[in-house]
């Protein structure tokens, strides 16, 4: 993508498909903004729609219903080539929450993850799985609530027993998943349980320079709080009548030397040190994060990886955890980043050598990098 903004064929626009109907051209004239966030892991994707109301058309006769479904893309041509029409699917949503506010009087329409409003999302219930594996239990949720399982792990956790207790089924796997570093994405036709480790592993799909004029805003930052230097589980086992114990540690981790402590059910030392190695590096994973507002960028989404360079310490491969892709006018992508764990091994390996050699203005505070809005030139 060439780096520069000077394209006047370039046009993105938003698709509405609303209750099944196309309304795309019909609030073309009222549009004001539209954003899409989509999320990694953990959150429910989301949409917003800010339509012009001077009429008063959109707070009355045309005034939405909670529950209305809406399926919405972002639709760019010749955006970073000539003659080149691209698409972002944003997904399926439900209308939860209406804003009429002003002057000038605009309406808000709000809508989450489809998904979100479902049984697997909002009712409890309680079940026990028993000599299992974790896909299974995955498996088993997926198709009690209508979807496919796409399982993308190495590794398949196996459980003597595992008890749903109160819980939503969302939220039941969502807490098995996260004790062994598996990410959870839902959407309206699927549950995807994926290794986020290995996921950082995953090729680039792009790359963002210093001094790039999409850029209008960013910063990065590296920080100790809420990292630690180790991890223990202690779990005393009712029916094996012994406790099982066991600790990692993470030897690239700057902590304050606080060990994490996990008290949860384990079933067998490898199992405990499975837990304490996936929750350690779930703890430290944001260890070094980022920042980026740009001009649009299709290719930025959710889970993907993308290269920062020129940025010194805080150049390697990041993970993309949040992308909120905004049509107002023009076309922007603001990013949510953290540097995946084979990047973080070698910026420090750098730091200690740069450390030994020369010495340094760092301590162990944090460290922060930062530029304001314009810097790099206009995203428009």
């Amino acid at each position: 993508m060439p780096e520069t903004d000077a394209h006047p064929a370039r046009s993105a626009e938003v698709v509405i498909v609303y209750e099944g109907k196309d309304i795309s051209r019909d609030i073309a004239p009222y549009l004001v903004s539209f954003s899409y966030t989509d999320n990694a892991s953990g959150k429910a994707d989301d949409i917003s729609v800010t339509l012009e109301d001077r009429e008063g058309r959109w707070r009355d006769p045309w005034f939405p219903s909670k529950g209305d479904i809406i399926r919405a893309s972002i639709l760019t041509r010749e955006w970073d080539a000539p003659d080149k029409a691209e698409s972002l699917p944003c997904g399926t949503f439900t209308v939860d929450e209406i804003e009429c506010s002003g002057p000038p009087t605009v309406v808000v329409i709000k809508g989450v993850s489809s998904l979100t409003t479902k049984p697997m999302c909002r009712e409890k219930h309680n079940k026990a799985w028993e000599n299992v594996k974790l896909s299974t239990i995955a498996a088993d949720i997926a198709n009690k609530n209508g979807l496919k399982l796409f399982w993308d792990a190495p590794e398949d956790p196996f459980f003597e027993r595992r008890q749903q207790d109160e819980a939503s089924d969302l939220a039941f796997l969502r807490g098995l998943c996260r004790d062994y570093g598996l990410g959870v994405k839902v959407t309206d036709k699927q549950i995807v349980c994926y290794d986020e480790e290995s996921y950082e592993e995953h090729e680039p799909v792009g790359t963002l320079k210093f001094g790039d004029k999409r850029i209008t805003r960013y910063s990065f930052k590296t920080r100790t709080a809420g990292t630690y230097k180790a991890a223990r589980v202690r779990y005393h086992h009712p029916v094996k009548a012994e406790t099982i114990e066991a600790v990692e540690e993470d030897e690239d981790a700057e902590g304050n030397g606080r060990d994490l402590e996990i008290n949860e059910r384990v079933d067998t030392l490898a199992d405990a040190k499975a837990v304490a190695k996936k929750r350690l590096r779930s703890a430290n994973k944001k260890e070094i994060t980022g920042k980026i507002d740009m001009m649009g960028d299709l290719r930025f989404v959710g889970a993907q990886n993308l290269t920062i360079s020129g940025w010194g310490k805080f150049s390697g491969k990041y993970a993309i955890d949040k992308a909120t892709h905004s049509v107002r006018g023009g076309y922007t992508t603001s990013m949510e980043l953290r540097m995946g764990g084979e990047s973080k091994k070698s910026v420090k390996k750098k730091k200690k050598a740069d450390k030994s050699g020369s010495g340094t203005p760092f301590g162990s505070e944090d460290e922060t990098y930062k530029a304001g809005k314009g810097t790099t030139g206009s995203a428009k």
